[in-house]
């Protein structure tokens, strides 16, 4: 149990570096979720479990409440900011926490992506891509850096054409990074 991270990141990159994209995601979820103790299913808050009620998760988890797919939990938290603190607080049946919540769920991370894609010639585009991170920072809970994984795939066939491992520091919070890609596109073309 101890080496199952390590030998699901290797795993994980084996399927990044073959452009296997589909089996690459899924093994990086399984490798995020080993290493965090926390199921790509389960809601991201769990992350501060020692700061919040367990009727947090249980509320979030709820069946009626989450996705069928599972893969929506990260979407659901966020949605937490768009309502009321009241609101908050009475769908997590901790109704006077609904600040406190929302509160951590500004911590989760996460990076708004812009992305503006020319074409070069007929078998080059070039990608110019922002990265922008949209969370608040904590020195407890982020440490003095945070990273994510950036590619670039062809969804109907499968294949990753770029991949890179993007770092945001404390240091530089909340400086957007800029990537300029330029990639051979193959049959078929979009």
């Amino acid at each position: 149990a101890s080496n199952a991270g390590r030998v699901d990141r290797a795993l994980f990159e084996m399927c990044l570096k073959n452009g296997r994209a589909s089996a690459a995601l899924k093994f990086l979820r399984l490798a995020k979720s080993i290493d965090h103790r926390i199921w790509w299913f389960q809601s991201p808050l769990r992350h501060f479990e020692s700061e919040l009620k367990k009727n947090v998760y249980v509320a979030l988890e709820d069946q009626k409440v989450a996705s069928e797919d599972g893969y929506s939990t990260l979407d659901r938290a966020i949605s937490l900011l768009d309502m009321e603190p009241n609101e908050v607080g009475q769908l997590c049946h901790c109704f006077r926490d609904g600040e406190l919540i929302q509160k951590f769920v500004r911590f989760l991370p996460r990076v708004e992506v812009t992305c503006t894609v020319h074409p070069i010639t007929k078998g080059t585009l070039r990608f110019h891509i922002q990265l922008d991170p949209i969370f608040d920072w904590s020195g407890r809970f982020h440490g003095g850096a945070e990273g994510f994984w950036l590619w670039v795939e062809d969804c109907d066939n499968d294949r990753t054409y770029h991949n890179e491992y993007i770092l945001f520091s404390r240091r530089n919070h909340p400086e957007s990074t800029a990537l300029e890609l330029v990639i051979p596109v193959f049959d078929p073309l979009p």
